[in-house]
């Protein structure tokens, strides 16, 4: 069953049964805003009194789901409803002491506020909710909304992500508010940072950030790159290059087709792999993005002509990445992914001054399977210097043999294997061996390990004959 109309079954099966049991119940939140926006229906938040939990218990049976108890204290149940595509979330909330107006007042945003009575299916909106929804607005349901739960300030640029605007108070809230965010648990933080990067023009998002300074608080690392001086080509400090690289980036994922032609589908793929929990890779290259240049905040140095440096930037910027990573909890997964781009972001530079017949070769070993990764970093952080794509013919020509050798079998024989076989001790000629093997096995000369001795044998007495 398509499931917008699993969900409409689904809802009129709760508005029956909590009928027939003389329950008060509604429908709250995302799921009302979101119907009357016309988009897509996705899980549902109800308002229940009395909560019954043999109610509830009956209803996951009808359901075949499975009941969760999300707070002990405040009495929050979940049902997971079972799908093909995607399960469906029910949470069950009781009425804040049977008062409907107090529970609007601790919800969110007022657009969060609009209630639908399941038995009359008549709109309740108190706090003038559809007026803010039909305008656009973002407004706080009460002046204790950011101290009741201080994540929903970084919910709020999420928001503006989807076209709304905040308004003036709640603006000014969340600059009087955001120290609290740091009372948040960092898996939370971690989570709405990637809900933010989902968006897919997020930098105005985080520019918004910067001018409420709530990216202080919640990545300083990026932030105290505001004072860092630049340098030529540069035209910005490191912060704003930040975010407009990551502004480049989403352009460049815009116009995908048209920039690569021959392999977009291929970058797509990759790019929207799940990559942990549910988000794909393309969220943490973004990520990658915004943090490729933290080191500079403890390498710069201005010389005698007054020219600053920032010699070292990609190793620091990785040191820095454990204390971020320990801080918001990143997965080992994330932390790795990082840590690669952020360290070799500066790697195509050398191969474009300094071109050489087979680059591809050298970028696989460095980076395996993340090379669309490293270039589209490369391209935004070049694009966002000098304000245009330059070397597209490159990018395109290594993308394109990347993707052509991607399926390659892994190499017939290790370093390790090469130093036994020929008696070698470690030494740049066993990476070159390496490269060449990669480069037989992928031109079909050789498809086994015999084969594979052979190739080398004749190449080191080629060498040693020269």
């Amino acid at each position: 069953m398509e499931r917008q109309a699993l969900i409409y079954k689904t809802l009129k099966i709760v508005r029956d049964y909590a009928k027939a049991n003389h329950l008060k119940i509604y429908i709250v939140g995302g799921f009302v805003r979101d119907y009357l926006i016309g988009k897509e229906l996705k899980d549902m938040d109800f308002l229940i009194y009395p909560l019954n939990y043999n109610f509830l218990f009956v209803l996951t049976n009808l359901f075949n789901g499975k009941l969760i108890k999300l707070d002990e204290e405040r009495e929050y149940y979940r049902i997971i409803i079972n799908n093909n595509d995607e399960d469906i979330i029910l949470d069950f909330t009781p009425i804040y002491e049977n008062n409907l107006l107090l529970e609007l007042l601790r919800r969110d945003f007022t657009i969060n506020s609009i209630v639908l009575n399941l038995s009359s299916f008549k709109i309740i909106d108190p706090l003038n909710g559809l007026k803010d929804l039909e305008r656009g607005i973002l407004r706080i349901s009460s002046p204790s909304s950011f101290k009741e739960d201080p994540l929903r300030i970084l919910r709020a640029f999420r928001f503006l992500g989807y076209g709304f605007k905040i308004e003036k108070n709640t603006y000014e809230k969340i600059i009087e508010d955001r120290e609290k965010l740091k009372s948040v648990k960092a898996e939370r933080i971690h989570g709405e940072i990637y809900k933010i990067l989902s968006s897919s023009f997020s930098s105005y998002l985080w520019i918004k950030m910067v001018e409420t300074k709530v990216l202080e608080v919640i990545l300083p690392e990026l932030f105290v790159l505001k004072d860092i001086p630049w340098s030529n080509p540069h035209h910005e400090d490191p912060l704003m290059h930040s975010i407009s690289s990551l502004s480049a980036l989403e352009d460049i994922i815009y116009n995908i087709e048209s920039i690569f032609p021959e392999s977009y589908q291929q970058i797509l793929t990759y790019l929207n792999k799940k990559f942990f929990s549910n988000y794909t890779k393309l969220e943490t290259l973004k990520l990658a993005v915004l943090l490729h240049d933290i080191g500079k905040s403890e390498t710069f140095s201005i010389d005698e002509a007054s020219l600053v440096h920032y010699y070292g930037h990609s190793q620091k910027g990785v040191e820095l990445l454990d204390n971020i990573g320990e801080r918001l909890k990143l997965s080992k997964k994330e932390i790795i992914f990082l840590k690669k781009l952020i360290g070799t972001h500066m790697y195509p530079l050398s191969f474009i001054q300094n071109p050489v017949s087979n680059p591809i070769y050298k970028f696989t070993l460095r980076v395996k399977d993340d090379v669309p990764a490293l270039i589209l970093l490369f391209m935004a952080d070049q694009i966002s210097i000098k304000g245009k794509i330059e070397n597209l013919d490159w990018y395109r020509k290594i993308l394109n043999e990347f993707f052509r050798i991607k399926n390659t079998p892994k190499p017939l024989l290790t370093g390790n294997e090469i130093m036994e076989i020929f008696n070698l001790t470690p030494s740049p000629l066993i990476g070159k061996l390496k490269e060449k093997l990669i480069k037989a096995q992928i031109n079909n000369k050789i498809s086994t390990r015999d084969e594979a001795i052979r190739y080398l044998e004749e190449i080191l007495k080629n060498e040693t004959n020269s």
